[in-house]
């Protein structure tokens, strides 16, 4: 397959590629050329166990094209680079530049991208993480985006109070590596921002006997993609996001969705990671627990937990941990670091 692309000021193409400095650039940017239909993909691991799939180059194609249509990407406009090209994120940045033939910015993966940045760039996917680092540290730097997608976790009411004031349009994503990333966007500052995420151009959403999702993505050879999410359907082409099927607890009848209760107390934890997960009971079937990534006990927790929640909401009990357990990508492996606490 032949390509060109423009990374740093400098064009690469087929005949040119071992001169980019950048290994898995390279190495990526090789597999994409070579002769075989697919590109080999590790998922995360944020849900379950790691692994490898293939994916098709012409589906990799089209969900660019997509997310190049829906933002009305340019031929010369620039795109930054600030994602590990081994993971699916990374790879569609450099696709999408490819293919709306962006002007490639690439740093160094790291907490604080931006900090090298200097000139204007008209888009940008970042974590969470990476979001709120640069607003810590060099708030100014994010007005330097044109438009930011922000995706690999939740993007949180706190961080996305703090982002009403930022000039960059702001989305937060919906998507995973079997529908090439993203397939659904929920604006989350300025003008139109929602609470409800909405479809990609031709997508549409249904649920399951579950009330999981089920995303139609025409586009891709695989029309149907069956999700693990729980989901409120408004229409066919939007919903709001409740949980992972997976992590549903069933307490005493009772079932509680952990995703939901953690919006609800982010407010407490003074920006330490926590989630809420299970453990057995003889009585309850599951009761629910808290995880706290913490040096010691929060004063006063408790009292304040309880005026957010329902009672029936209430963890159990609160596990305090130095420090959690994180798959390959630094997402946090919520079934190990329950039984690290559990052992405690």
């Amino acid at each position: 397959m032949q390509w060109s692309l423009k990374i740093n000021g400098k064009r690469y193409n087929n005949q040119n590629l071992a001169d980019i400095n950048d290994s898995e650039i390279r190495n990526f940017l090789e597999e994409w050329g070579n002769d075989l239909p697919t590109i080999s993909v590790r998922t995360s691991g944020s849900t379950g166990t790691p692994k490898l799939i293939s994916l098709l180059k012409t589906d990799m194609i089209a969900s660019a094209e997509l997310t190049g249509e829906y933002f009305n990407l340019q031929k010369g406009q620039s795109a930054l680079l600030c994602l590990p090209v081994k993971y699916i994120a990374g790879k569609m940045m450099v696709i999408r530049a490819i293919v709306s033939q962006l002007d490639l910015i690439s740093v160094t993966p790291s907490s604080n991208p931006l900090i090298t940045c200097e000139s204007k760039i008209n888009f940008a996917a970042m974590t969470p993480m990476q979001v709120k680092m640069v607003l810590n540290k060099n708030p100014e730097k994010l007005d330097l985006i044109n438009q930011l997608i922000i995706g690999g976790a939740l993007v949180n009411n706190v961080l996305k109070a703090r982002l009403q004031n930022v000039k960059s349009d702001c989305y937060s994503t919906y998507g995973m590596t079997e529908t090439i990333t993203h397939i659904a966007i929920k604006k989350l500052n300025k003008k139109n921002k929602s609470d409800t995420f909405k479809a990609l151009p031709n997508v549409t959403f249904e649920l399951n006997n579950n009330d999981c999702l089920v995303v139609n993505t025409p586009h891709l050879q695989t029309s149907t993609v069956t999700t693990n999410d729980v989901a409120l359907l408004v229409d066919s082409q939007r919903f709001k996001w409740l949980g992972r099927f997976d992590n549903t607890i069933n307490s005493g009848g009772i079932k509680l969705q952990p995703e939901s209760l953690e919006f609800k107390i982010i407010i407490l934890t003074k920006e330490k990671r926590f989630f809420f997960s299970s453990l057995p009971d003889e009585v309850l079937g599951e009761k629910l627990i808290l995880v706290i990534e913490s040096k010691g006990v929060i004063p006063n927790f408790e009292a304040r937990l309880s005026e957010l929640l329902d009672p029936f909401e209430m963890p159990k009990t609160i596990y305090y941990m130095d420090s959690f357990i994180e798959t390959e990508n630094g997402k946090v492996n919520r079934k190990e670091t329950v039984l690290q606490a559990y052992n405690l």
